[in-house]
């Protein structure tokens, strides 16, 4: 492209100058020998936060509802509703949204850390703090890009970003590597942070993000054989090992609960408060888009799409309520009222459902400590070709918790038992994943990684009107917007199958093998 960052520079906004992560813009300030003092470098890393805060929904719309647990109410011609049909295409509204978010991010991170590495006027321990949120968030917003698109442009300084092509996908996750090493050097335990800063990256969220990327590269990419996935296996175990300092929360929904934001399980999260946005709310459309409907039993913007995966919870899983609300206390009725289809638990705030949809101001949670235990069972079954004693202990800790097992570090009758091999553990572990996570953006990562995506949807019986079953392999990446591609056709291909299916023209397919 001409200039990849030309339009980024618009949408990117500074917030302000105190430590708090409250999200409001207050202009463009990285001009001129800004940052100057610490307040101006506290300012400009805060700023890269900025373009996480309002992605919640599209990435709920490209993670969640592309896949057979989701479907939408919304107007089946709009953004949402194609993505939900699987009818995406080089033009829908999220898919260049969270392009245009997460380059704005990084944009954002590569100007902070180039410039506070030049000051010679800020405090050195807390440059070397900002430098460290800077890189994590980077990492974070690359790897939700290479996941989406595959080879995307990998560009660390702006000065670098015209004319720029993509980058091989294994150079992107060395950088993320990279960066979030750096991060784990540098930042803090998040117990160290005031409560004002509560809410930053942190040492435990730079070491469980490196897990969970050092698993999907290996899980993704054949470069280096069997000895190069092992290694990045083992990193991912190592680690997940090194996230310290939290706890499974005895009570599965408190993870989502207004009172309770960056509990004792929480380790990185969209912080949302209410006036927030200029709407007087907190701005996580995850909130309006689970109960948009209300108490009511149209379709609210993404809900469940069949029944089945409900009931696939065993009743006494706490995560079965938690996750999903069958039934919920109205208190305008002062009454319980039933949904035909379950509306997603986890973002309703049953302390205030009636104002919860407009609130919206739930957190979103990014990494929690659940999810670090599934990591480090799911790489220990890949490094060793079947599960060890540490795997069982890190996925039976999860299920203690589900079935209100504590200590969870006591044995329970509904652990999973020795004895599987590494397909029958891998498919526990999915299992797992569906039942701990669903609704927190990570289904369509998954299905992608283990490669089953085509297979899940086609199989999953969900109602013909739904259009799952029509799931295609070019569905295993995400388009590049054509907004991008019509500033830089030559530099941004277009990824295969959204230029049709000409090999002389887009290459073999990519995705030969992948079920």
């Amino acid at each position: 492209m001409k200039k990849l960052f030309y339009i980024l520079f618009l949408y990117a906004g500074l917030i302000s100058c105190s430590n708090s992560l409250d999200v409001v813009p207050v202009g463009q300030l990285m001009g001129g020998n800004f940052p100057a003092t610490d307040d101006d470098a506290i300012a400009a890393t805060n700023g890269i936060y900025q373009p996480n805060t309002g992605i919640s929904t599209s990435l709920a719309y490209m993670i969640d509802l592309t896949t057979e647990t989701t479907i939408s109410g919304e107007n089946p011609n709009s953004g949402g509703g194609l993505l939900g049909l699987l009818q995406w295409d080089p033009t829908n509204s999220y898919v260049t949204s969270v392009w245009t978010a997460l380059y704005t991010g990084i944009t954002s991170a590569n100007d902070v850390i180039d410039k506070l590495t030049a000051s010679k006027t800020i405090t050195e321990s807390l440059k070397i703090r900002l430098i460290g949120e800077a890189k994590f968030l980077r990492a974070y917003y690359y790897f939700y890009a290479v996941q989406f698109w595959g080879e995307i442009p990998l560009v660390l300084h702006n000065i670098d970003g015209t004319g720029t092509t993509r980058a091989a996908v294994d150079d992107v996750y060395a950088q993320i590597v990279d960066d979030l090493g750096g991060a784990a050097d540098n930042l803090p335990d998040a117990s160290t942070y005031s409560a004002t800063d509560k809410g930053r990256a942190s040492k435990g969220a730079a070491y469980a993000l490196l897990s969970k990327v050092y698993l999907v590269w290996g899980q993704t990419s054949d470069t280096g054989g069997t000895t190069a996935k092992k290694e990045k296996f083992y990193k991912s175990i190592e680690a997940a090992n090194s996230v310290t300092g939290y706890e499974l929360e005895e009570n599965y929904v408190d993870n989502w609960a207004i009172n309770n934001k960056n509990g004792k399980e929480n380790i990185f999260s969209t912080q949302h408060t209410l006036g927030q946005v200029s709407d007087g709310s907190g701005g996580d459309h995850l909130a309006h888009c689970a109960f948009a409907s209300g108490f009511s039993n149209t379709l609210p913007h993404v809900v469940i799409s069949d029944i089945k995966y409900y009931d696939a919870f065993d009743d006494r899983d706490q995560r079965k309520k938690g996750t999903y609300a069958k039934e919920l206390y109205n208190p305008a009725g002062d009454s319980i009222f039933t949904f035909i289809l379950p509306r997603y638990r986890k973002y309703i705030d049953v302390t205030n459902p009636l104002a919860s949809a407009s609130n919206r101001n739930i957190d979103r949670t990014i990494l929690r400590y659940a999810e670090v235990l599934l990591l480090k069972a799911e790489a220990t079954n890949e490094y060793n070709d079947g599960p060890t004693s540490e795997a069982y202990d890190a996925i039976n800790q999860v299920r203690r918790r589900a079935f209100s097992h504590f200590p969870i570090t006591d044995p329970s009758s509904d652990d999973l038992l020795e004895g599987l091999d590494y397909e029958s553990f891998k498919e526990k572990i999915q299992e797992e994943r569906v039942f701990e996570l669903t609704y927190e953006q990570n289904h369509w990562l998954d299905l992608v990684r283990w490669r089953i995506y085509v297979k899940t949807l086609k199989e999953s019986g969900v109602n013909a009107v739904y259009k799952k079953q029509n799931v295609e392999l070019k569905n295993y990446r995400f388009p590049i917007p054509q907004s991008q591609r019509n500033i830089n056709p030559v530099g941004l291909w277009q990824n295969w199958g959204y230029d049709g299916y000409d090999e002389a023209k887009t290459g073999a397919n990519p995705y030969a093998g992948f079920e």
